[in-house]
């Protein structure tokens, strides 16, 4: 027997949907009548968001959506949000996805925050990139990349 649903295999973790799985135990999943997001894309945007920006002003947060958000735009970059956090292309590209952490439960003001991105709030523009001065030397991006601003810890770049 086979059943409609995307599944996802990343690090060695299955991901499957909550309905399909509520259906199949004979529970059913419950959401908000004006529910107008994509599970997939709320689910991982909520989960990059909380591990790049967690304790980050919610404007910082909503930034590091926009970011993710331009790159499924851009053609130089994959397609869906899900491909833009694991792009591995010229390497992973999110620090969260080499530690794990982008698996963590996303704070409630991270879900808020992919939410307004989605919604198409944007503090950053069209910016493709970011990195924290603290964690980081940002060689390569302050060399080739055009600054575009600060919010919090991080910097964003065009």
């Amino acid at each position: 027997m086979t059943y409609p649903a995307t599944v996802y295999v990343e690090s060695g973790r299955t991901f499957v949907p909550l309905r399909l799985v509520s259906n199949l135990l004979g529970g059913a999943a419950v959401t908000s009548a004006d529910a107008s997001y994509d599970a997939v894309e709320l689910y991982w945007l909520s989960r990059i968001i909380s591990a790049e920006s967690r304790g980050e002003p919610l404007e910082g947060q909503i930034a590091v959506g926009n970011v993710v958000l331009n790159r499924v735009d851009s053609t130089d970059f994959p397609a869906s949000i899900p491909s833009v956090v694991f792009d591995k292309t010229d390497a992973v590209q999110f620090e969260p996805v080499a530690n794990g952490t982008v698996y963590d439960l996303p704070t409630d003001q991270s879900v808020e925050a992919a939410m307004r991105a989605l919604d198409g709030e944007s503090t950053v523009g069209d910016a493709l990139y970011f990195y924290a001065p603290a964690l980081s030397g940002g060689v390569w991006i302050n060399e080739s990349r055009t600054y575009f601003t600060t919010i919090g810890c991080h910097r964003f770049y065009l």
